[in-house]
This record gives C-alpha cells, sequence and structure tokens, in this order.
C-alpha cells in the first residue's frame, strides 16, 4: 500500500467521521440542554467490542517495512465511582482478543498481543475527565510496544461539569510525563483536543449526544529499545500526528455507546546502535482506525 492510496483512504475516513457515519435517528435536545455525567453507569459492567486497524511504513537499513495489526478486541468496562463532571474510576478487562499482526504480508507472533489477554487495569478520570492515574500498567513499557497497547483501548472522553446544548464546544489538553526506572528512558506526550457537539440523536434505542473530536498529539521519546533480534539502541524521537474521531454518549446511561478515532501520525529522529555505534536516522509514520461499539451492559 503506498502513501497516496493510504493517504486518501484517510481523508475519506476523516469525511465519514465528521458527517456521524453510523447515524442514528435525530431528536429534539430538552430546552436547556442537557448535562453529562458517568454516574448514572456506576455499579454497572458494559461489554465493547472494538475493531482495531493500524498500520506503519518505515525504512531499516534502506529496506522498506510494513506492519499491519488488525483484528477485534473485546473488553469490560465497570464504572466503579463518580463524582463531578468527569471524574470517574473505571476498571477495564479484556475478554478476548482475536488480533493479525504482518510483517511485509507475513503473518507474526506478537508478545504485544499475547500479554493483552485477560489483562485488567483500572483508570481514574479527574473532574476535567482527563486521565490521572492508570492502575495495573506498566506506561513506560505500553510506550516501547511496536504493535498494539491496551492504553489505546481506553474510552476517554472528557464531561463538562455543566448543561451543553447543540453547538457547544470544550477544549482538553493533557501533558504526560513518564521517566524510567534509572532516569534516562523518558516519554513526553501532549495531546490538545477540541469537542463539539454537533447532533442529538436516537441511536440503537439510546438518547445520546454526538460529539465530534479534533485534535492534535506530540511525544518525544528518548531512551533505550530493542528490536525483534535483540539489538538494543538509543534512541531519540519526535512524533506529530492529528486525532480526528466521533463519540456516541447515552445521557441517560452515562456511558459511551460508540467510540470512532482516527489517528495519523509521522515519527522522525535516529538511532546509535549500542554494540556498534552505528547511527541510523528514524524516518516512518502510521496510521490508527478504532471503532469500539456498546455490546451488552448489566447490573453488577
Amino acid at each position: 500500500m503506498n502513501r497516496k492510496i493510504l493517504t486518501a483512504s484517510i481523508v475519506l475516513l476523516s469525511i465519514l467521521l465528521i458527517l456521524g457515519c453510523g447515524g442514528g435517528t435525530k431528536i429534539q435536545m430538552p430546552e436547556g440542554g442537557v448535562k453529562l455525567s458517568y454516574k448514572p453507569a456506576v455499579g454497572k459492567s458494559f461489554q465493547y467490542r472494538t475493531v482495531v486497524q493500524k498500520y506503519t511504513q518505515s525504512s531499516q537499513q534502506g529496506t522498506s517495512v510494513s506492519r499491519l495489526v488488525k483484528g477485534d478486541v473485546y473488553f469490560t468496562l465497570d464504572v466503579l465511582d463518580a463524582g463531578e463532571g468527569g471524574a470517574a474510576t473505571m476498571k477495564y478487562k479484556f475478554t478476548d482478543v482475536g488480533v493479525g499482526v504482518f510483517v511485509n504480508n507475513q503473518i507474526q507472533s506478537s508478545e504485544d498481543v499475547e500479554s493483552m489477554k485477560n489483562l485488567e487495569f483500572t483508570v481514574i478520570l479527574d473532574t476535567a475527565g482527563s486521565i490521572d492515574s492508570i492502575d495495573g500498567l506498566d506506561l513506560e513499557e505500553e510506550y516501547k510496544k511496536k504493535n498494539i497497547s491496551p492504553s489505546e483501548f481506553i474510552l476517554d472522553f472528557p464531561i463538562p461539569n455543566k448543561n451543553i446544548t447543540l453547538g457547544y464546544s470544550w477544549h482538553k489538553e493533557q501533558d504526560t510525563t513518564i521517566v524510567g526506572e534509572d532516569g534516562t528512558d523518558t516519554v513526553v506526550q501532549k495531546t490538545s483536543v477540541d469537542y463539539k457537539i454537533n447532533d442529538f440523536v436516537m441511536f440503537e434505542g439510546r438518547k445520546c449526544v454526538v460529539c465530534n473530536l479534533n485534535g492534535t498529539v506530540n511525544i518525544m521519546q528518548k531512551g533505550e529499545s530493542e528490536d525483534e533480534d535483540g539489538t538494543t539502541y538509543d534512541i531519540d524521537m519526535t512524533m506529530n500526528g492529528d486525532i480526528k474521531g466521533t463519540i456516541y454518549f447515552d445521557i441517560d446511561n452515562g456511558v459511551v455507546v460508540r467510540y470512532e478515532s482516527n489517528r495519523m501520525i509521522d515519527v522522525k529522529g535516529s538511532q546509535v546502535n549500542t554494540d556498534t555505534g552505528e547511527k541510523e536516522p528514524i524516518v516512518y509514520y502510521n496510521q490508527e482506525t478504532l471503532d469500539a461499539r456498546l455490546q451488552t451492559s448489566e447490573v453488577k
């Protein structure tokens, strides 16, 4: 797949996301708007099916390498607690993972995928709906994974602490810094996202607001990395990308019904072979799409 074809497919997908692909029947929003909250979901368990696809094109020692990660992932989300605004405590558990990893069109086994099976972790959101902490995951290790990470399946939707109406928009920024145990490996991630309510619909029997998101992500990573054959490198790279998506949120039950996202990230930097001292450029890009849909819900 060449980049022109890939870029065209991304543009088409972005248009579909902006138009609210998946639809729903438009309904009248109550006068004065609605207030979103996770509180109605406390004590309930929700099961999601997520279709994921990640495509990466890179060059290693002058040879082009493509990597495609594609498949279905099922997980449950239990809302343990909820406070003011977007504050909440949510437990994730992966129940079924059926993902294939293809390198240059050849299927390969993946420790990243295997490590997700039966994994559990807890996400704590602050009043702004930003991720305050994640218990049960080593985030430093998650950022090093080449194929897929459970942190990518977090349904990150910050909730304003006020009534919202059609056209209401808000902005979220989040900075995350991870420092390795020895103090040398560092990852700094900055995200900036704009949210806008553009519809109020009946979707799969639920009253939902439809929110479009549009933002940017910047990641700077320095430290040591190891490739598939065990060779270690000192790396210094920067990743810049765009984020687009659509979220359907059930206002009566306080839960995300559908979460679509699309990321396109360019990576540039360098790596030094720790054995030979040879320095190589790092230049690649990846495109990630995710479509999470609520399957069932039950009271715990």
